[in-house]
């Protein structure tokens, strides 16, 4: 089960060096492929487009295929259409390979946080996350260090090709043991997953609500990361500085989701859910009272640090909330909600900026915190149920846990003491 653990790890690394390479690559990009500017945003939308799709289809894969060959083959028609961004020069045929780049992330994403939902400790929920900002980070570096070293965009794409290439065959390497694991949880009843439309899964018994709870934070968090920069510079920082608050606030969310994970050994979903909320919402409070310039890039980190837990909280009490066989399409169509508000939200913002000023960030990031706020409180009472058992018998499973290490500890006693009689 280590190997397994440690091959998901790399796999949400892998998962997160595509996804912010593109935006820095495209002004290198722009001029070999003979596009405009604005044409970042419809490759952006393509593959939006795609995870969304997959979000929604990959149910369905799963059960047919399970969750390690369903990864495998993703994380490789990644690898694919990452090769391909690489070697085409045509825009037509990269939009093309947008699809398949959308639909890998999207069932890989899906997947992998059903299975750790079902499967792992709400601290390897975070931890993961926070794998995908270390991924998220080096995409922009392996650029960096690629342009330097005179191979250009290319070449980073490249790289990451290569990379992905050998989680895939570490993937299929693991393959037995993903097998294994949820033979034995099938045999469990812990994951077997029900076969349901997606018309039926939304009229259970709070589904919209937890869509629309994903649409709210995504909305919220890639807001905030889209825009803070030029925030401050209305608030009369340089770009500079606004780009560096950028990038600290991605490491402000990197850093809560490791420290989150230690928290979430000892407090439930619910409690990390709604103390990311309590200090996003000072966050922002603060933003809008006078104070000293210096402390606005701070109140910026403090919104990244409230949302690590956020995410990973919401993902990880979803077999709670609808149960292990409804988990993986309650996923699915939380994923969708979350790519949903990142790509309609942000650019909404931009507009009402355009027309009013942009320092309505804080005011429009805390209506979105209170729809947010809302959804959770309304999907909590709906779902109480199910969550009060879930958490007895989390506890009970504690219980009997502490009481075979205490059994076992006392037999090992025993036999100590019989050995130095003898």
């Amino acid at each position: 089960m280590i190997f397994l653990i440690v091959i998901i790890y790399v796999a949400f690394i892998g998962l997160g060096l595509p996804d912010t390479i593109f935006g820095a690559a495209w002004p290198l990009m722009q001029p070999d492929l003979g596009a405009g500017l604005s044409a970042a945003g419809l490759l952006s939308i393509i593959v939006s487009l795609g995870t969304i799709v997959a979000s929604l289809l990959t149910p369905h894969f799963l059960r047919v295929l399970g969750t390690g060959k369903l990864t495998a083959f993703s994380i490789g028609l990644t690898a694919v259409a990452t090769f391909g961004y690489a070697m085409t020069s045509s825009f037509g045929l990269m939009c093309l390979l947008a699809i398949p780049m959308g639909i890998g992330a999207g069932a890989v994403d899906v997947s992998l946080n059903n299975f750790a939902a079902l499967h792992l400790e709400a601290k390897h929920t975070n931890w993961l996350h926070a794998s995908w900002g270390v991924g998220a980070t080096l995409g922009p570096a392996l650029l960096s260090a690629a342009a330097f070293m005179g191979y250009g965009w290319r070449g980073a794409y490249q790289l990451v090709g290569v990379l992905l290439c050998v989680i895939f065959v570490a993937m299929l390497f693991a393959l037995p043991v993903w097998r294994k694991v949820e033979c034995e949880s099938a045999a469990g009843e812990v994951s077997v997953i029900k076969e349901i439309s997606l018309r039926a899964a939304l009229r259970v018994r709070g589904m919209k609500l937890s869509f629309f709870a994903f649409f709210f934070y995504a909305a919220l968090e890639v807001s905030t990361s889209l825009w803070c920069g030029t925030y401050l510079v209305g608030r009369g920082f340089s770009p500079e500085v606004g780009a560096a608050c950028v990038s600290l606030m991605f490491g402000s969310v990197m850093v809560g989701r490791i420290v989150s994970g230690f928290f979430a050994i000892k407090f439930s979903e619910q409690r990390m859910i709604h103390a990311g909320i309590a200090i996003i919402a000072a966050g922002c409070f603060i933003l809008v009272m006078p104070m000293p310039h210096w402390m606005v890039p701070v109140c910026i980190c403090l919104l990244g640090l409230g949302c690590s837990p956020v995410y990973p909280a919401l993902i990880h009490v979803t077999p709670a909330r609808f149960g292990g066989e409804l988990s993986g399409r309650a996923i699915g169509i939380q994923m969708a909600g979350s790519y949903v508000g990142a790509v309609l939200m942000p650019p909404l913002f931009g507009l009402v900026a355009s027309y009013f000023s942009v320092l309505l960030l804080p005011v429009v990031l805390a209506v979105f915190l209170g729809l947010l706020l809302l959804c959770v409180c309304i999907l909590d009472f709906l779902t109480a149920k199910r969550l009060y058992v879930a958490h007895a018998i989390e506890v009970a499973d504690e219980y009997i846990k502490d009481a075979r290490s205490r059994h076992e500890r006392a037999k090992r006693n025993r036999k100590k003491r019989k050995k130095k009689k003898t």
